[in-house]
């Protein structure tokens, strides 16, 4: 039986191979590809010279000790199978193109530019053949204001962090990361999962491996990329945690940050209740509505300049109810912002 499922037409028969070469750590002879595909040698030669000419991908060629020659691809540049996308769903990718800060993350930008230049292309062919407009229409529709208070990733030693942690995550390799505030940072041991967009910074959900193996189960815990001060992938491998489900952990589990966690509970006035009730402002809230009209919002987080900034641009309208450490962080700052007004 062939490994491989039977393709239709050299098209898919191409794209399966690129995938199958893709997922291999160390590379195949053309007879290994042949039986695996059920195709004849030649057939293969002709596959592997289409391959090689497509812009992007790199076939590697090596010769073993054996003097025959051994094929694989560079995984983070092989391409999916062509995606035939709706309308819908191309309107969606500009939408997000345009509310995400992704022009900060250097890789991520630049492999977004290629997939909307993909697209591009197709419309304008399109256009061609049919005179139809319509994808340019739409990559023009969403043209917004970047907010403030985007965390910048622009830096080359971030751009190479996430590179590492990304190549890490997809082969299951351990890395030793140095973690911290400037001066004041620490080793740690983790396997990468999964990253997300947290407070408009990114966030690396991870297992930590020597606090798991210490406690004989699954310890995650969730690092934020500008605290990452350098990566170092081991050689070390290790297993996916079994039963993860992200969607379950992230609504039942507080964001176990590495930094001290508090509860947090605001209060706004009465005109500002129906404002803030109708946002999600952080994962887990709860609401609870006073007597007086005013609203309580309450939610777990560490301590940081976002959180800080956000409860500043209330001004008046909050208060900081606990922790009593948020709390004197915030009339510290309004002091602070006094004396300078008053030296003026």
């Amino acid at each position: 039986m062939s490994y491989l499922p039977e393709p239709v037409g050299k098209f898919d028969a191409v794209y399966y191979l690129i995938e199958y070469l893709a997922g291999l750590r160390y590379g195949v002879t053309v007879e290994d590809m042949a039986q695996k595909l059920d195709k004849n040698e030649k057939t293969v030669r002709r596959y592997l010279n289409s391959i090689d000419c497509m812009e992007g991908v790199e076939l590697i060629k090596e010769r073993g000790s054996d003097r025959r020659y051994r094929y694989r691809i560079n995984r983070l540049a092989a391409p999916f199978r062509p995606l035939f996308l709706s309308a819908e769903e191309v309107v969606s990718l500009y939408f997000i193109r345009g509310f995400a800060h992704f022009r900060n993350i250097p890789p991520i930008h630049n492999s977004l530019v290629e997939v909307f230049k993909k697209i591009q292309v197709s419309a304008d062919e399109a256009q061609k053949r049919t005179g139809n407009g319509f994808y340019k229409r739409i990559s023009e529709l969403f043209i917004l204001p970047r907010e403030l208070g985007g965390k910048v990733y622009s830096e080359t030693d971030y751009s190479d962090y996430l590179n590492k942690l990304v190549e890490a995550a997809i082969d299951y390799r351990v890395c030793e990361v140095d973690y911290g505030s400037d001066g004041d940072s620490k080793k740690l041991h983790i396997g990468p999962l999964h990253f997300f967009n947290y407070r408009d910074a990114l966030y690396l959900l991870s297992r930590n491996m020597e606090l798991s193996s210490k406690y004989k189960k699954d310890v995650f815990t969730n690092l934020a990329l500008h605290r990452v001060k350098g990566v170092k992938v081991l050689d070390d491998k290790y297993e996916y945690p079994k039963g993860l489900d992200t969607k379950d952990f992230f609504s039942k589990n507080a964001f176990n940050f590495e930094e001290d966690v508090f509860a947090v509970v605001l209060k706004f006035p009465a005109h500002a209740k129906d404002y803030i009730a109708e946002r999600e402002w952080y994962p887990n809230q709860k609401l609870k509505r006073l007597k007086d009209g005013s609203i309580q919002l309450s939610f777990e987080s560490d301590i940081n300049m976002m959180l800080l900034g956000w409860i500043r641009g209330f001004g008046p309208d909050v208060e900081v109810l606990e922790p009593e450490e948020l709390r004197e962080k915030v009339v510290e700052g309004l002091k602070r912002n006094l004396e300078q007004y008053l030296q003026n």
